[in-house]
């Protein structure tokens, strides 16, 4: 895990201040490499790297790293996890000079191609590589090449401006370096508030792009930036492998590496399960810890306790309070990298690992995405036979969804609250979509109209724009549980859960592992059919069955409920406090601003709704100020 940056002349080559750009870039995001920094130039291209050193801590595993001759350079962020694998096949016609898994994508590249080393990789990975050979060749190939991962777990961002193109790991990176401009994208901020996250490929800053998930950037000589996809999740198929030994088997790679590995332990399935897989067959205990509250009611320390007897761990209990809150805050916000009502978890989390001494974390994210472990989930499955409204609605033909929407969305308006407000966003949307919002939204449309100024067809618009490029094969106006998993996993799962877990662990130079989004895992989850990720009694039946110990079946027999800290009641505490910094910033409406906080303070509205308002106003006084 480290940050990454860079220039790429499309034209010509680089000048001295392309190289001062990248050394800004890496100034703004020292936290992630607090190891080691090097650049790199060579005719258009400067290559920038900070190092957090997780495998290999010796020299020889510096980057930018090149091959034996010099003509092939990398900058990397993450982790191959089969890269001892892929080592045995290349060391016959490649001499190695480390044991890093990033000379792994230099020699894979040379021997297998952009193409063949993508389809090889299983892991986390954001990287860019320089070829001086086909810069220096007669043909068209491309001479700069850069990927991220098949589900998005490592960043990579990037702006065009005039002939050039810069890369980093964060935004504010391109903007404090000043290879962006700063401008705020008020259209991506609309999206923003109507779902929780800035929806990829776009970002909070005019001309910033967040590259894809699974997608590729060339740049060839002569020519721009060309971007292709690589992989796509897929529900088609019948599943194959069995879970159990896919997930230990996952586990085993995640635990890989030469420096200290814990697992974050809540009283949840999904960390639970990984920390019993982490511990089987370990011939020294693994660290696990959990966060303990005073507030007893979101305590699940004891919970964790009682994993953490059971599978032989070496446990610790980190405290977090109220005065933690208040006192962390600044330093949270400063941190954040792309607005979030999000992520404090994380962060806190991060904080804690940091200070029992551990550099690497494994963390249970992804499961109920995969394995359908959220409640709407039992909605979307049971179809019909849906109870409630929300199954009302998803039964009945259109004119009676409309007719619903109108009733619910002004009973929200009338006294009912925003969650019936959002029925606001059934009027004129495709099903699919429409049922998206209704269930993963975060403001009602009306409400993002009167926090941003703008406009409801500029925000449908935006809508529009961030639903675009997500179609997956379905017949619209009927529920396809598989299509909004595909919806939560590009849109909740990629832009709010993977961007603040990377954004905030980095902010304690903490490598966050995620093993349950394991590339095979994530392929063979998929192809389950919707009906046997359910069984009555019982949460994600099919990831409890691979993990096979009976106090995880026992856990998930339990009513489900979150790991979530007490931000309403910190909240509320210092609600003036925070209002008054939701109103220095000069990007949302101030009575409309003043209007979220009544509400919060009423109880109509949910903690997040109005802690985003002091998140947008947070980030652009950091705009300001760079």
């Amino acid at each position: 895990m480290c940050g990454i940056a860079g220039t790429v002349r499309f034209d010509g080559d680089a000048t001295g201040g392309d190289r001062e750009v990248v050394i800004r870039m890496l100034s703004v995001q020292r936290k992630r490499g607090p190891d080691g920094d090097g650049v790199y130039s060579d005719g258009p291209v400067v290559l920038g790297h900070l190092r957090l050193s997780i495998i290999d801590l010796s020299a020889a595993a510096a980057q930018p790293m090149s091959n034996e001759s010099g003509d092939v350079w990398v900058t990397y962020n993450g982790e191959i996890y089969n890269h001892r694998e892929l080592r045995e096949s290349l060391k016959s016609g490649h001499c190695f000079r480390s044991t890093s898994d990033t000379e792994v994508l230099i020699h894979g590249y040379e021997e297998w191609g952009a193409e063949g080393l993508l389809r090889r990789l299983r892991g986390m990975f954001a990287f860019a590589i320089y070829d001086a050979r086909a810069r220096a060749g007669q043909g068209s190939e491309p001479f700069f090449f850069a990927a991220r991962d098949r589900l998005g777990i490592k960043p990579l961002y990037y702006v065009i401006e005039r002939d050039r193109l810069a890369f980093a790991s964060e935004v504010k990176a391109l903007v404090g370096s000043g290879a962006a401009s700063g401008e705020p994208d008020i259209s991506a901020l609309g999206a923003f508030l109507c779902l929780g996250s800035v929806p990829s490929p776009r970002t909070s800053v005019k001309n910033v792009h967040c590259l894809p998930p699974g997608h590729s950037l060339t740049v060839s000589r002569g020519g721009g930036a060309r971007i292709r996809k690589y992989w796509e999740l897929s529900y088609d198929g019948d599943s194959k492998g069995e879970i159990g030994a896919i997930l230990q088997d996952s586990v085993d790679r995640h635990l890989v590496a030469d420096v200290p590995v814990g697992v974050f332990l809540s009283g949840g399935v999904d960390s639970a399960g990984i920390a019993f897989l982490a511990a089987r067959n370990r011939s020294a205990p693994v660290r696990t810890l959990t966060i303990a509250f005073d507030e007893q009611e979101f305590n699940e320390a004891a919970e964790a306790r009682y994993f953490a007897e059971a599978f032989g761990t070496d446990h610790h209990e980190i405290r977090v309070t109220g005065k933690d809150f208040e006192e962390e805050i600044p330093r949270f916000l400063a941190a954040m990298d792309q607005p979030s009502a999000d992520g404090v978890n994380t962060y806190f989390v991060s904080r804690a690992a940091s200070r029992i001494g551990l550099k690497v974390v494994l963390s249970g994210l992804g499961g109920d995405e995969v394995f359908f472990g959220y409640r709407h989930y039992q909605q979307l499955v049971g179809g019909a036979g849906g109870s409630g409204l929300l199954g009302g609605y998803m039964r009945s033909p259109d004119l009676i969804r409309r007719m619903i929407g109108f009733g619910a969305s002004m009973y929200g308006r009338h006294g009912g609250g925003e969650k019936w407000e959002r029925f606001d966003y059934c009027g004129g949307r495709p099903f699919d979509e429409s049922l998206y919002l209704l269930i993963r939204g975060f403001f009602p449309p009306a409400r993002v109209s009167r926090l941003l100024g703008m406009a409801p067809a500029e925000l449908s618009r935006s809508l529009d724009e961030s639903f675009s490029g997500l179609r997956m094969p379905g017949v619209n106006g009927h529920v396809d549980p598989n299509r909004f998993n595909f919806l939560e996993m590009k849109r909740y799962l990629h832009d709010q859960l993977l961007r603040d877990s990377d954004v905030f662990s980095m902010a304690h130079s903490i490598e966050l592992r995620v093993p349950l989004l394991d590339d095979r895992l994530v392929e063979a989850g998929c192809l389950i059919a919707p009906r046997d990720k359910m069984a009555a009694g019982i949460n994600k039946p099919r990831l409890v069955e691979g993990f096979g110990h009976p106090s995880i079946r026992e856990a998930a027999a339990r009513p489900k409920r979150g790991f979530v800290f007490p931000f309403a009641r910190w909240m509320a505490r210092n609600a003036d406090q925070f209002e008054e910094s939701a109103l220095a910033g000069d990007q949302l409406d101030r009575d409309a601003v003043r209007d979220c906080w009544k509400d919060f303070r009423a109880g109509r509205l949910h903690w997040s709704r109005a802690w985003s308002t002091v998140v947008l106003s947070s980030l652009a006084r950091q705009r300001v100020a760079a």
